[in-house]
């Protein structure tokens, strides 16, 4: 199996740069027609957002538009694997400006590896959680809210399809192991490109976790780069952990 990486490309605006779509969509634009520079991605890409100033930017999210002034510094991360990210490495360190819909030129890109490793312990914590565009898909039908069902069947299949290891058992246990104590959230429409807008939610969370609890944590930090549900490829799915209560 691949070895993963978590990229982080950091960017500078040389001009006005205005952003009306999903900045998810332009960050996996930018991610992939960047690595064919130096060769064909190999494996799946998990863009997020673009960042700016450390937050998601949530253009085309309800319509939502922003023009990124001369200098502005922007961050593109992603869950790569490590063949594909030295890809990406090479071909910006031969051409720092990637292929993009306004001027913007490469200032740094670092590598940090996504860890195998679920370790073992047992009691109860929860979990908070804030969620950037999100949406589940259950027998084609829109799942908009942070189902704690969903996101162990997603966190358990991402980590088969990176590392190879089948946690359908541990996933079957969702019901008994997580609960949703608080949410709220509310439905967004995001213009992901082409005219097309599709449904998804944003907002907080908490979740109770019983059992397995280092390994749940383990699955919901590797998760913050891979995020959960569906579209991840272009941003979706991306949440960030803000307090982990250990009551046991």
């Amino acid at each position: 199996m691949a070895e993963w990486r978590l990229v982080e490309l950091r960017l500078r605006a040389e001009g006005p740069c205005p952003m009306a779509g999903w900045s998810g969509s332009a960050a996996y634009r930018i991610l992939v027609e960047t690595t064919r520079r130096e060769a064909e991605p190999k494996n799946k890409i998990y863009a997020h957002p673009i960042y700016l100033g450390g937050r998601p930017l949530l253009t085309g999210v309800d319509g939502r538009a922003a023009v990124l002034e001369p200098g502005a510094r922007l961050a593109i991360r992603a869950a790569m694997s490590e063949q594909d990210a030295y890809y990406l490495l090479a071909a910006v360190s031969k051409n720092p400006r990637p292929e993009a819909p306004c001027h913007l030129e490469a200032e740094q890109l670092s590598l940090t590896a996504l860890e195998p490793a679920l370790p073992d312990g047992h009691g109860f914590a929860t979990v908070k959680l804030v969620f950037a565009p999100t949406a589940f898909m259950f027998h084609g039908r829109d799942v908009l809210y942070p189902s704690p069902q969903r996101i162990a069947y997603s966190l358990t299949k991402t980590y088969r399809d990176m590392f190879g290891t089948d946690l359908k058992q541990l996933a079957d246990r969702a019901p008994t192991a997580l609960e949703l104590t608080h949410f709220a959230v509310r439905p967004v429409r995001v213009g992901i490109g082409e005219a097309r807008t599709v449904p998804a939610y944003i907002g907080k969370a908490e979740l109770a976790i019983y059992g397995n609890v280092e390994t749940w944590l383990a699955l919901l930090k590797l998760g913050q780069a891979t995020g959960v549900g569906i579209s991840r490829a272009i941003g979706f799915g991306k949440y960030k952990i803000k307090e982990i209560k250990k009551l046991a």
